[in-house]
């Protein structure tokens, strides 16, 4: 007997079908493709327990006959391409003739489809490749495939689903990414018969996005742009609407949705310089490229592709992009940046004269604390020429019986509105000032106290809109959320009322820290089933204590810069935030000896 044997079929078969079936979205993808390869107006998505339980997909295209159906189930059939020099030409979406087949492995399938002239339609059931029912039945012109039991015969790659609101959130996604790439197209998607989103045929692009990502119409700017083999089209946010995350980004090319890191560095390159740093553009951009200049092949989900020469492709949407938002005259400042300024007058209005900054700009910012007092001075000094009274002062606190031997910080300044400098025992800090606030924030959110405790009422609850894919996201998540202090509640279609927030969040940011934070937890795609619940709201905690922090470039008080240090100095690992960066750094006299060559 030898050592190397062949697969069984069916085996064979299940672990192919991993590299086309990864999840719920993979199957919705691919048949959806399908359909719109098939000329179909109309498609609709039905989803229950997530897609593990039910996915149907039905279209009005142009169907198949029974023979058709018998062949689309096997491997490597399929009607889009004969031969291999066919892919430098190719016009439809799928063609590796390997999705059905992979479904069909992993599921219970069925399909019923009718030709638009045909006397009857045909039904075919399959279950782990076997087929168990061909049959003609009664049917309108077009095709449903329902998909049942998702994994059944496979419960190892059960375990790796996500909640059912997860699932849905990423076919929610996916679709109106779609949606968004064929606006001549119905789309309809449902969830637990519930319908998340329903875009009529004909509704424009610009109405689609809008409605997805919650951004005015007529905030999105139309781009265009052209190179050498290829055109350039679409439509980008306008600054103000960028969000925390890469999330609102979609690239289609040739029709077909792609990812690609490089078009989107491309995109925030060209927005620069009228982005804040970890803020990322909202935008739909469409190439169209000669088929063969570019690579579809490169993974059998279709989702990345090669480009011959890429160069002229980023160079063509860099410009596009450029071009849109200069000649909108777009402006880099949003209203809140400006109220600050004004509120603490540090914005110049007359444009001209000393400490003036060029137009669209917010100037440096201008020293907001008072001159340290003369006793913060001498603090400062009496420890680099006097270590025998900073001794006898650290014994006469110690012999304080019965209090706790706390360091004692002394604020001297604020530099760049960022960096907090003082002296704790005698010794330099320069503290950062977010990381150290953020530090706070997780251990306090460590120990979770009564909700009265951990969350703070807003006098007006607001009312928040989410696009369908989030929505779903939040509102399969709310008790997460609302342990950490967030009360929020569903509102009706995919909005929410949120009533509180976590104490110490700062008011001005309530809004945008709940959106933000919602985004990225959406996008991480943390699994929470079993023990792994516990990771995604440890992750959760993070971000809110990140949110909830001060940022960079807040001015604080003196008497606000002492509380901060000493409640990071009463903390646990205050050394570190919870993403590992340093808190502060510490100049005791041997470091200040060594930096001058002492």
């Amino acid at each position: 007997m030898t050592r190397v044997q062949i697969l069984e079929k069916s085996v064979a078969e299940r672990i192919a079908a991993g590299e086309v079936v990864e999840r719920p979205v993979s199957i919705v993808k691919e048949l959806v493709e399908n359909s719109l390869d098939a000329a179909a107006s109309r498609i609709s998505i039905e989803l229950q327990g997530g897609g593990s339980t039910l996915i149907r997909v039905t279209d009005d295209g142009h169907g198949m006959s029974e023979a058709d159906v018998r062949l689309a189930v096997q491997r490597f059939a399929t009607s889009k391409i004969r031969q291999w020099e066919d892919l430098d030409e190719l016009v439809t979406l799928g063609f590796r003739g390997e999705a059905l087949p992979s479904i069909a492995a992993v599921a219970r399938v069925e399909i019923q489809t009718c030709e638009p002239d045909a006397e009857h339609g045909t039904e075919l059931r399959i279950e782990g490749s076997e087929i168990l029912r061909v049959a003609p039945v009664a049917g309108v012109p077009g095709t449903r495939i329902t998909v049942r039991d998702l994994f059944y015969n496979t419960p190892a790659r059960r375990k790796f689903l996500r909640s059912p609101a997860a699932e849905t959130a990423q076919v929610a996604d996916l679709v109106g990414r779609l949606a968004a790439a064929w606006p001549e197209v119905h789309f309809r998607l449902t969830s637990n018969g519930k319908e998340l989103f329903s875009f009529p045929a004909g509704l424009p692009t610009a109405e689609r996005l809008s409605r997805m990502w919650k951004v005015p119409s007529d905030r999105l700017v139309p781009i265009q742009g052209q190179g050498e083999g290829l055109l350039v089209d679409g439509l980008v946010a306008l600054p103000p609407e960028a969000r925390s995350t890469r999330a609102a980004q979609i690239f289609l090319m040739n029709g077909r949705v792609i990812r690609s890191n490089a078009l989107s560095q491309a995109l925030v390159e060209g927005f620069s310089p009228l982005l804040e740093r970890g803020r990322f553009p909202v935008g739909l951009v469409r190439l169209t490229v000669d088929p063969s200049q570019v690579d579809v092949n490169v993974h059998p989900t279709k989702l990345e592709v090669r480009f011959a020469r890429p160069r002229p492709v980023f160079s063509a949407l860099f410009r596009a992009v450029a071009n849109a938002l200069e000649t909108r005259g777009a402006d880099p400042v949003q209203p809140r940046h400006l109220e600050r300024a004004l509120d603490s007058g540090t914005w110049d209005q007359t444009g001209s004269g000393e400490g003036s900054t060029p137009r669209g700009s917010l100037p440096p910012p201008r020293p907001s604390l008072p001159p340290p007092p003369t006793q913060a001075v001498l603090e400062f000094l009496r420890p680099l020429r006097d270590q025998e009274g900073e001794a006898s002062e650290r014994a006469a606190r110690s012999d304080r019986v019965g209090e706790p031997i706390r360091p004692r910080f002394v604020p001297l300044a604020q530099l760049h509105d960022t960096f907090l400098v003082g002296l704790v025992d005698g010794d330099l800090w320069v503290i950062d000032q977010h990381t150290a606030h953020e530090r706070v924030n997780y251990e306090r959110l460590g120990h979770l106290a009564p909700m009265g405790e951990r969350s703070q009422g807003l006098l007006v609850p607001e009312v928040l809109e989410f696009p369908p894919a989030l929505a779903e996201f939040l509102g399969g998540h709310l008790e997460d959320f609302r342990e950490l202090g967030f009360e929020v509640e569903p509102f009706g279609g995919d909005a929410f009322q949120l009533r509180g927030v976590p104490v110490g969040l700062p008011a001005r940011r309530v809004l945008e820290a709940f959106r933000a934070l919602v985004e990225e937890a959406a996008e991480g795609g943390v699994t929470v089933r079993g023990t792994v619940q516990e990771g995604f709201r440890e992750r959760l905690r993070a971000m809110v204590s990140c949110k909830a922090a001060v940022k960079s470039g807040d001015p604080l008080t003196h008497a606000e810069m002492t509380r901060l240090v000493h409640d990071m100095l009463e903390v646990e690992h205050s050394r570190y935030c919870p993403h590992g960066r340093p808190t502060r750094i510490l100049l005791d006299r041997r470091a200040l000896e060594r930096l001058f060559h002492r």
